[in-house]
């Protein structure tokens, strides 16, 4: 496929070639009336057209989004350098396509290196990392105390270090967003093979053994989905796995408070919220505290729009200054009908 692509993209550059070439002629030969020029400088502009669209393509294959101006570029320079710009561009072709291999294998090289890279980070100095701080520093406007930053994440639990990490994915240097790809992969690939180890030995273990390890398998699916390390289609169906793990692992122990609390989780975020609350109450009959599932029960009553339930069950909430979105959300919800809609205003 790919050298199919490369002949074709060939074909057609060399087709523009003559084209221009064709166009050239026709300019030469022709009277000086206006009219003898029209039909040259159509080949000549469907040549740079032509030759513009498949330039960055035939550089760069890998590459699917290229941006508009890249085109007009090209474009510009082909039109108004007619014959000389497109042999200049078609003559740079094998000295680009080279260059961009190596840069293609170290982004993949780099990318797997990163898994091998410790978890206590040098860049701290040994020191506990304060989440607060870490966040000041990736604000920097110094592109190596942002680096600093996001290597410091090493060090962080991974809900943590997750939405630093995805915050860094859109960072305008490369370097930082190579780094922050390579440690959320590096984390998915850690859960992914334990996963993929614990299945192994779910099919070697008895009955009486695979409890756990339907336990475990379902933890880890819902880490890769709760923690954000999976998107879109790929985090429903992580979920729709950690739903059929932990549902395995609660037939073979009815009584685990902490799977039926898990459970209920995964319904929750699966949209099934009158499932996840009898979930809930169940867990919390097993003997998880009321407290504990207050924002679940005001969440699932949200959807249900029943917002009075929500306010009753968010103004019962103790303001944990460990979660500051959870902290304004409650604030919001225990306001008074005046001030909240002030506050939304």
């Amino acid at each position: 496929m790919r050298v199919f692509l490369i002949l074709f993209n060939s074909s057609l550059l060399a087709l523009a070639l003559v084209l221009e070439i064709y166009s050239l002629q026709l300019a030469f030969k022709g009277s000086q009336s206006e009219e003898s020029f029209i039909t040259p400088l159509l080949y000549h502009f469907i040549a740079s057209a032509v030759s513009a669209y498949i330039f960055p393509k035939a550089v760069a294959p890998a590459h699917n989004e290229v941006q508009a101006k890249i085109y007009f570029f090209l474009f510009v320079i082909i039109f108004y350098l007619p014959v000389l710009g497109l042999i200049g561009l078609i003559l740079s072709v094998p000295l680009l396509a080279r260059s961009s291999k190596p840069q293609e294998k170290n982004l993949f090289t780099n990318t797997h290196k990163i898994r091998e890279i410790p978890f206590e980070s040098a860049v701290t100095g040994g020191q506990p990392v304060n989440l607060h701080s870490l966040d000041d520093l990736y604000r920097s406007r110094n592109p190596d105390r942002r680096l600093q930053a996001v290597y410091a994440t090493l060090k962080l639990q991974d809900r943590n270090a997750i939405p630093l990490l995805r915050t860094a994915l859109g960072d305008p240097v490369d370097d930082i967003r190579l780094l922050a790809y390579a440690l959320l992969d590096r984390k998915e690939y850690r859960l992914s093979k334990r996963i993929e180890k614990f299945k192994q030995d779910l099919e070697k273990t008895e009955n009486s053994g695979k409890k756990q390890l339907y336990r475990q398998i379902g933890n880890d699916y819902w880490e890769l989905a709760h923690l954000g390390l999976v998107q879109g289609e790929a985090k429903n169906h992580v979920l729709r796995m950690a739903y059929k793990y932990i549902e395995l692992g609660v037939e073979y122990s009815p009584e685990d408070s902490g799977l039926r609390f898990q459970y209920a989780q995964i319904l929750l975020r699966l949209g099934k919220h009158q499932q996840a609350f009898e979930q809930f109450k169940t867990a919390e009959i097993l003997g998880i505290e009321y407290v504990s599932l207050l924002t679940y029960y005001a969440e699932i009553a949200f959807y249900n729009s029943r917002y009075h339930e929500v306010k009753q069950l968010m103004a019962a909430i103790e303001l944990p200054a460990a979660y500051p979105l959870l902290t304004t959300a409650a604030r919001f919800w225990q306001m008074k009908p005046n001030a909240a809609a002030t506050e939304i205003r």
